[in-house]
């Protein structure tokens, strides 16, 4: 059996990537799936949502490429990653950049998942602040696992990354963890998403936090350019 990696061009081919993906994070379970799901709406409903809201974010953002990997001989998708490249400062402009969950209802849970958004994303402000490119998303189909596909999905950022001379940057789960480093990629630090002040908050609060499983922690990752770290010659992003 074989693969192929395929750049995702038209919304045709995106709902069967956004079903690998949802697929992917159930097991083992991720926050982020739930995080990003319209409420209140049927099953069907609810899975057209989450795919015309991640394209609709993809198209507002002309430096990101979907990439997906494809078993030669089902056509089925077995993995894929969403990638950032960014030829300048990412955070150089005046723009505060910050997450409004307005698929979730007003209340204490849209509270909740805006207050995790920004304890994963603010972080990013700090440290990319170079030409970069950012693994936003990488995810394999449980059926698929341990079969080089992650491999595949990273190997072609990090091409990228070497050609264009820059840093790269992801937020790994656990799981991603060894599959980074391999690649070049150092921890930097844990990134933690939680409740805060969950004994003041509401019952729908807590129910929330509960079913997320928080806290969750998020390992920050850095490859330096080439994937070379001179002790005391590269130039750290936390240092910068």
């Amino acid at each position: 059996m074989g693969f192929t990696l395929q750049e995702v061009i038209s919304f045709d081919e995106f709902p069967a990537v956004i079903d690998a993906q949802r697929e992917a994070f159930k097991t083992p379970f991720n926050a982020m799936d739930t995080m990003y799901t319209p409420q209140g709406l049927d099953p069907t409903a609810t899975r057209h949502a989450i795919i015309k809201n991640q394209w609709d974010q993809h198209m507002k953002n002309p430096g990101g490429y979907w990439i997906k990997v494809v078993d030669s001989e089902t056509g089925k998708v077995a993995g894929g990653a969403l990638w950032h490249i960014y030829e300048t400062d990412p955070f150089a402009g005046p723009e505060v950049h910050r997450v409004d969950a307005s698929w979730w209802p007003q209340g204490d849970q849209r509270k909740l998942i805006n207050l995790l958004f920004e304890q994963f994303l603010v972080p990013r402000e700090t440290i990319m602040r170079r030409p970069c490119l950012l693994l936003e998303i990488c995810f394999v189909r449980p059926g698929y696992r341990r079969r080089g596909v992650g491999n595949i999905l990273v190997e072609w950022g990090v091409k990228k990354a070497d050609e264009m001379h820059v840093e790269a940057f992801v937020e790994a789960t656990d799981d991603g963890k060894p599959l980074y480093a391999r690649h070049g990629f150092h921890y930097m630090k844990p990134i933690v998403l939680d409740a805060k002040k969950a004994d003041e908050s509401s019952e729908e609060w807590k129910a929330l936090a509960k079913e997320l499983r928080l806290p969750m922690v998020v390992h920050s990752m850095w490859r330096p350019v080439g994937g070379k770290f001179i002790d005391g010659e590269t130039v750290v992003p936390w240092n910068t």
